[in-house]
C-alpha cells in the first residue's frame, strides 16, 4: 500500500525569522540579566540624602566612590529649596560615617563627574537609611574664575578712568615729553657727577679700607694691651706711684700711636661725608623739578586732557573687554559638557560566518543630542543587480543577476533623544536611512530597529537588535540582519562591544 503522507501545519518564512528574533531576544536579554548582575526591583543597599548649591556636570547614575573605589551610585538629582538634592545609593557593606564630606569631583580636565566621600573619624556612627550627609566641599570651577576676572576688568575699568581724569591734551602730552628729557638729564648729570667724583670716591673707599683692616688687625693688640694697662694700674695703685709713672712711660708710645690712627680714621671720614653732601646737592634740582612735572601732569589728569585720557574715556573699550569676558564664559560652558566618545562592535554573522565590524566616533554637544560616524566592514559587501541578454535565434531571453562585492561602508547620522527613545538619521552603511533606539531599566537594556537602502523596491535593508550594557564601557548584542532580503542576506548575529 502506499504510505500515507501526513499534514503538517506550514509556517512562512516571515514567521519562522519573527518567531527565531523573539526566541534569541528573549534569551539574550535573560543571559545579559543574569551575567550583569541586573535585578527588577528597589537595588540591595541603603539611601542617603546631600545637598549642594550646584550639580552641575553630574549626571545620573554617576559614580559614589571612597577613596577612589566605588562604593554606590548617584540614583536621583532633584531640586530642593533651590539646591541640588541627591539620593544615594550604598552598598550594604560599606558604612558611611556622620563626619564624612561629600565633594563633586572630575576625571581629569574634561572627564565625567562624580561624587567622592572622604571619609572623616574612624569612631564616627554611621549613617542609617534616609539620613544626611551634612558636611559639603565644592571645589573651584571656571565659573568663578570667569567671576574674579570681570571683577579685575572693572577694576581695570575704575583704574583707567582715573588715569582719564588726570591725563589729557597736548599739554598734557608735552609734560610727558617734559618728563622723560629731565630723567635723561638727571641722568646725564648722575654720570657727569660720577666721572668727575670717581678718583675721590676710591680715595674715600680705600681710607674706609684701611681703616676698617686696621681695626681689623690691630683691635686684638690695642684691646690686650688696654686690659694689661688696666691690669697694671691696678697693681701700680696698690704698689707706689712711682710703679705707676713708669707703667704710663711705657705705654705712652702705643697710646699715641692709636690715637693718630683715630684721628686719620675721622678725617677719612669727614671727606666721604663732604663728598656725599656734595653729590646731593647737585642732584637736588633735578629731583625737585621731576616732581614738579609729575604734580603739573597730575593736574593736566585731573582735567581729562592729552590722547591718554581720550583712550580711557572711550567706552567701546571697556564693553569690548566685558564681551571678551562673557565669551570666554560662553566658551568655556560649552567645552564642559562636551563629550566624545570612541568604540568597536563586532557582530558575527551566523548565515556568513563571518564577523561585520563597526568603528565609530560618537560627538555629544548635549545630553539629549549627538552625532554618530561609522566605518563599516561588511563582509557581504555592497548589493548590485546585473541584468544579462542573450539571443538564441530568433529569441531573446533577459536575466537579472544579484551580486555582492567587496567593499567598506560609512555611517554618518545625526541622533536626538526624547525622554526614553532616541531618533535617528541620515546615512547608514552608505546609504540614505532611519533609525530608533528605545531604552529600559535606567539605560541599561536598548532595542533598536533600522531601516535603509530604499534603492530596491519593496525591499528595503531592515535590522532589528537588542543590547545589554554590561557597564558603562562594554556591552553585548544580538539581532537578525536584512530579515526581509529577498536575496539571501538575512543572517542572525550575535556580538560584543565597548566604547
Amino acid at each position: 500500500m502506499p504510505e500515507k503522507k501526513s499534514s503538517i501545519l506550514k509556517l512562512s518564512p516571515e514567521a519562522k525569522v519573527g518567531l527565531f528574533v523573539l526566541l534569541g531576544i528573549i534569551l539574550l536579554v535573560y543571559m545579559s540579566l543574569r551575567l550583569g548582575g541586573i535585578k527588577f526591583g528597589r537595588a540591595e543597599g541603603y539611601r542617603l540624602t546631600v545637598d549642594f548649591d550646584s550639580a552641575s556636570g553630574l549626571d545620573k547614575d554617576a559614580s559614589v566612590r571612597v577613596a577612589g573605589v566605588e562604593v554606590g551610585r548617584v540614583r536621583e538629582i532633584t531640586l530642593k529649596n533651590d539646591k541640588a538634592h541627591l539620593i544615594l545609593e550604598i552598598r550594604p557593606g560599606v558604612k558611611v560615617g556622620r563626619d564624612f564630606t561629600a565633594v563633586l569631583t572630575t576625571k581629569g580636565l574634561l572627564g565625567e563627574k562624580y561624587l567622592e566621600l572622604i571619609p572623616g573619624s574612624p569612631t564616627a556612627p554611621p549613617l542609617k537609611e534616609g539620613e544626611e550627609i551634612t558636611r559639603t566641599q565644592s571645589y573651584a570651577d571656571m565659573d568663578k574664575l570667569i567671576t574674579i576676572l570681570s571683577d579685575v576688568s572693572n577694576d581695570v575699568k575704575n583704574v583707567t578712568e582715573s588715569l582719564s581724569k588726570v591725563l589729557g591734551g597736548d599739554e598734557g602730552e608735552m609734560t610727558l615729553r617734559n618728563i622723560v628729557k629731565n630723567i635723561e638729564e638727571i641722568s646725564f648729570r648722575v654720570n657727569r657727577i660720577v666721572a668727575k667724583n670717581d678718583a675721590q670716591l676710591e680715595h674715600v673707599l680705600k681710607n674706609l679700607d684701611e681703616f676698617t683692616s686696621m681695626l681689623k688687625n690691630e683691635g686684638p693688640g690695642i684691646t690686650a694691651e688696654l686690659k694689661t694697662a688696666v691690669k697694671n694700674l691696678n697693681e701700680a695703685l696698690i704698689k707706689t706711684s712711682s710703679n705707676l709713672n713708669q707703667m704710663i712711660d711705657e705705654n705712652r708710645g702705643n697710646l699715641k700711636e692709636g690715637v693718630e690712627n683715630l684721628k686719620t680714621a675721622s678725617l677719612s671720614l669727614q671727606q666721604a661725608m663732604d663728598t656725599v653732601n656734595k653729590v646731593t646737592k647737585e642732584i637736588a634740582p633735578g629731583i625737585s623739578a621731576t616732581f614738579n612735572s609729575v604734580g603739573s601732569i597730575a593736574k593736566k589728569i585731573d582735567k581729562g586732557e592729552g590722547t591718554i585720557g581720550k583712550l580711557i574715556n572711550d567706552t567701546e573699550l571697556h564693553e569690548n573687554i566685558n564681551k571678551t569676558v562673557s565669551g570666554i564664559n560662553n566658551y568655556i560652558a560649552k567645552t564642559e559638557s562636551f563629550h566624545m566618545f570612541i568604540g568597536y562592535r563586532g557582530e558575527y554573522l551566523f548565515d556568513a560566518r563571518d564577523t561585520k565590524s563597526y568603528f565609530s566616533l560618537r560627538i555629544q554637544p548635549k545630553a539629549d543630542k549627538y552625532y554618530l560616524l561609522e566605518v563599516v566592514d561588511d563582509p557581504r559587501g555592497k548589493r548590485r543587480k546585473e541584468t544579462t541578454e542573450t539571443v538564441v535565434g530568433s529569441t531573446t531571453t533577459t536575466s537579472v543577476e544579484t551580486k555582492t562585492s567587496e567593499a567598506l561602508k560609512f555611517s554618518a547620522q545625526i541622533a536626538k533623544r526624547l525622554k526614553s527613545v532616541i531618533l535617528r538619521g541620515g546615512i547608514i552603511e552608505s546609504t540614505g536611512g532611519a533609525g530608533i533606539d528605545y531604552y529600559m531599566y535606567s539605560d541599561r537594556l536598548k532595542l533598536s530597529l533600522e531601516a535603509f537602502d530604499f534603492s530596491q523596491k519593496g525591499n528595503p535593508h531592515l535590522k532589528a537588535s537588542s543590547t545589554v550594557y554590561l557597564s558603562k564601557f562594554f556591552y553585548l548584542t544580538a539581532g537578525y540582519d536584512d530579515f526581509v532580503s529577498k536575496v539571501g542576506l538575512q543572517s542572525a548575529y550575535v556580538g560584543v562591544g565597548f566604547q
